[in-house]
């Protein structure tokens, strides 16, 4: 069960850093799209799980930009606040924007 939790962890990261970028590639007339495409890849904490013996742990001092990397033998996952910090400041924009 930890096994599938590790690697659910690890798959699930990146979505919504891809659903970050797709709102700033998306919002028109956005002042320094390019910082906001890149501070959406940036996690913070990385937490790891090693593949052959399900132990696991957690760094809570990790900066990641573009994920926490890939070793051999281990799961490794991050808190993508970069991406939650976007698609919140891309929605108060858009919502800003639309007529009503």
């Amino acid at each position: 069960m930890s096994l599938l939790l590790g690697l659910l962890a690890a798959l699930a990261w990146p979505i919504p850093m891809i659903v970050a970028l797709v709102l700033t590639a998306l919002t028109r007339g956005l002042r320094y799209k390019i910082l906001w495409a890149v501070l959406s890849f940036v996690g913070v904490g990385a937490f790891w799980m090693r593949q052959s013996t399900g132990e696991w742990g957690f760094v809570p001092f990790a900066l990641n930009i573009l994920g926490p990397g890939f070793a051999p033998g281990y799961f490794k996952a991050t808190v993508p606040l970069g991406a939650f910090v976007v698609i919140w400041m891309m929605l108060r924009v858009r919502k800003g924007r639309t007529p009503g």
